[in-house]
């Protein structure tokens, strides 16, 4: 009875034979090639059931995606190259059937290689991620000189570099920069390898012949100098230790069986992978730009949302997780976590990175352990990797684990209480109104002032915010005005064109396009990162805009800070967004705006609503204080101070009442009477009057037949109230 081994050893066997006979120049893809191995050797099937006879498994599929999973061991040899599934035979491994025809020596020698490449792999990445620097630097390296920089055996890189055949491969020549060094060339190879050293520029046209491509010899540089040219990072930083440990959610499964790869090969061999199809970009790519450019260049067919989902995966893998990073994994309900422990490694179609499982015989429990917030992006998620920084602690505390350095502060956030020093600033009397605001911000994180103009509804939400943000409050506080054109793209995010670059760095380039974050978007972020701090977005006149417009996806969140919806533009990365628990929002609204409807009653739910008006406290009390304080500052008597402007406003609002009664949506607030223009020396009054009073009287009795120069004109308020101008002031044009 055949072994498992014997019958996978023979199947490789063939296909290699077929790859040599029936495709020597293109390759071909795995589900061809697999038809023709049965059709060569329809006994491969009945042997491998033999094999195998009580597993469930021995079925062609396993017996397929078995022989697939294997070949790893030809690539590392150099003797098979393959890319977006496509099978390709090397000169190596042509070479290798000939010295190799029994199928058995043949899979044993690959396997050989194989693991002397598996004892070198760290140092093979480092070397692979070095050489990806090279291309455009119109220079080539020896092998043997690379090899050495990097003590790694120099067949073992060699005939990786031809397996894997990474960015800058090409690059890698014999002493005598004669492409391939001593290992056999197919003549597909040989043109290929001629094609990139011309496109290069480094082509020695005069010493290449129909079986020998070299390269010129003058443009050979030294590994140490070539790569300190090409500004080569090896590793990750000190400072990267030094950084908050993050957490990531990585999903993976078995494609054959189903079965998650934790319950497998992560457990096992103690890592974690990331499988893409094609060869993945190396630490070369050291920034989302870059990597996006490798998945374009390796899935030209595939549609933009789909390679940028791929292209964020593959940076998050190879960029972001740093050395330490938590990573948490799932088998049904069981969760594993683990700790990483170095760079990614290059394979031929996944990354992979060292992780130090700390659970293993004491998983979690998906619906028991993990809090709410985490277990929901777990179970919503699309993408492979997902970052969840914000549970991060928590789930050290749950395996018992502790940060690798003191880290930001992990929250929550508090509210500060309202403070006398506060209230004072406001021209309250005490912190009760205020001190009602935060206790209603902690029940539900919207609040809305709303109330007549002039009330100081933007102020009181400025400053309220700025003491609840503290010491951070010049970048944790924002201010953004709605009104009738703003949109969800301007709010939150959304895609604008910019001229793109031309060849000569001018903006010669034609438009380009980039997701753009809005202010909303840019506060929730830095909000998620650090969760101690208060952050608050004040949002002025803030029934101006259509709101559920502006909100978009974001109008379920308001209600439901601990879910989480996945975004317009498939920004969050398959994780899905949430409004970060320490971020608050603060609007304001004026009652008397008629261009615009109120707010609906959905939106109304999501808010709490404190008036301010100037009948009732605190407003009511604000002018007299504010007139108080200035003859104080002036060094007159406090209790003798000038409270005119104080009888004029109450006079104007007495008048507003009697012409509306029941109606509170319009009064005049004393902010007007607060401001440089009404105690700017003799004729200020007027001025105001003339400028803001009198419009705005007028925009309200529009259309009803008031006489508002006879109304409210300041000489005749004056008049009846017994108030004398001051010493040199004009009398007005208003009639009496």
């Amino acid at each position: 009875m055949p072994s498992i081994t014997t019958v996978v050893a023979q199947a490789l066997h063939t296909a290699a034979t077929v790859l040599r006979e029936d495709a020597p120049q293109d390759g071909m893809a795995f589900g061809e090639l697999w038809e023709r191995v049965l059709a060569r050797d329809p006994g491969l099937r009945d042997d491998w059931v033999r094999a195998a006879p009580d597993s469930p498994s021995a079925t062609e599929a396993r017996f397929k995606n078995y022989v697939n999973r294997n070949a790893s061991s030809l690539v590392r040899a150099g003797w098979l190259y393959r890319a977006q599934r496509r099978w390709q035979l090397t000169g190596i491994g042509a070479d290798a059937l000939d010295r190799f025809p029994d199928p058995v020596d043949f899979s044993l020698e690959a396997g050989r290689r194989y693991r002397k490449w598996e004892r070198q792999q760290h140092e093979v990445s480092l070397a692979v991620t070095a050489l990806e620097q090279l291309p455009d630097s119109g220079c080539w390296v020896a092998l043997e000189e690379v090899a050495e920089e990097f003590s790694i055996a120099p067949d073992v890189l060699g005939t990786v570099l031809r397996g894997t055949r990474p960015p800058g491969w090409y690059l890698v020549l014999g002493e005598d920069g004669r492409a391939g060094g001593e290992l056999p060339l197919l003549p597909y190879e040989r043109d290929q390898w001629l094609s990139l050293l011309d496109e290069e520029g480094i082509l020695d046209a005069g010493r290449s012949t129909v079986d020998i491509v070299r390269a010129l010899p003058d443009r050979r540089m030294p590994v140490r100098e070539a790569l300190a040219a090409a500004k080569q990072p090896l590793g990750e930083t000190a400072a990267d230790e030094d950084a908050p440990r993050q957490l990531w959610i990585i999903r993976g499964v078995d494609a054959a069986t189903g079965v998650p790869l934790v319950r497998g090969p992560w457990r096992d061999d103690s890592k974690v992978t990331l499988d893409t199809g094609f060869p993945p970009p190396t630490a070369a790519a050291h920034n989302l730009d870059s990597v996006r450019r490798a998945v374009e260049s390796a899935l030209p067919a595939t549609g933009p949302a789909r390679r940028e989902a791929v292209a964020r995966e593959l940076d998050a893998f190879l960029n972001r997780m740093r050395k330490g990073d938590i990573v948490l994994s799932t088998d049904g309900f069981e969760t594993y976590v683990g700790v990483i422990g170095g760079p990614a490694v290059h394979t031929a179609e996944r990354l992979e990175r060292p992780v130090d499982w700390r659970n293993l015989n004491k998983p979690l429990d998906f619906l028991k352990d993990l809090p709410s917030g985490l277990a929901s992006v777990v179970q919503d998620a699309d993408s492979q990797v997902l970052e969840a920084t914000e549970y991060a602690e928590t789930v050290l505390a749950l395996i018992g684990d502790m940060p690798r350095t003191a880290s930001l502060p992990m929250g929550p956030a508090v509210l500060p209480d309202a403070t006398a020093e506060l209230a004072e600033a406001l021209h309250m009397p005490d912190t009760t109104w205020l001190q009602d605001c935060v206790e209603l911000l902690r029940a539900t994180p919207q609040l809305i002032f709303h109330g007549p103009p002039g009330t100081g509804k933007t102020y009181t939400a400025l400053a309220l915010a700025r003491h609840l943000a503290g010491a951070s409050s010049a970048t944790n506080v924002r201010l953004v005005q709605f009104h009738p054109a703003y949109a969800y793209e301007d709010f939150f995010e959304g895609i604008r064109p910019r001229l793109g670059a031309g060849q000569d760095g001018d903006t010669g380039g034609g438009l380009a396009y980039d997701l753009v974050r809005g202010p909303l978007r840019k506060l929730a972020d830095e909000a998620e990162r650090r969760p101690a701090e208060v952050f608050v977005l004040v949002v002025d006149e803030i029934n101006r805009g259509h709101l559920a417009k502006i909100f978009g996806e974001l109008y379920f969140l308001l209600e439901y800070r601990n879910e989480r919806v996945h975004l317009l533009y498939g920004s969050d990365d398959g994780r899905g967004f949430r409004l970060p628990p320490n971020l608050y929002i603060l609007g304001t609204m004026n009652t008397v705006d008629r261009s615009v409807a109120y707010m609906d009653a959905a939106m109304r739910r999501r808010f709490s609503f404190m008036e301010l008006h100037p009948d009732t406290p605190p407003v009511a009390g604000v002018l007299d204080s504010w007139l108080r304080r200035q003859a104080e500052e002036r060094g007159e008597d406090p209790e003798a101070y000038d409270d005119s402007h104080a009888r004029l406003l109450d006079e104007i609002n007495r008048l507003l009442a009697d012409g509306s009664p029941g109606d509170r949506s319009f009064r005049v607030g004393p902010s007007y009477f607060m401001q440089d223009l009404a105690h700017a020396g003799d004729g200020a009054l007027e001025r105001l009057w003339k400028t803001q009073i009198i419009p705005l009287l007028t925009e309200h009795h529009w259309g009803d037949g008031t006489d508002v120069e006879f109304t409210y004109g300041l000489a005749g308020l004056r008049e009846r109230l017994g108030i004398l101008p001051p010493s040199g002031d004009a009398s007005g044009s208003e009639n009496p």
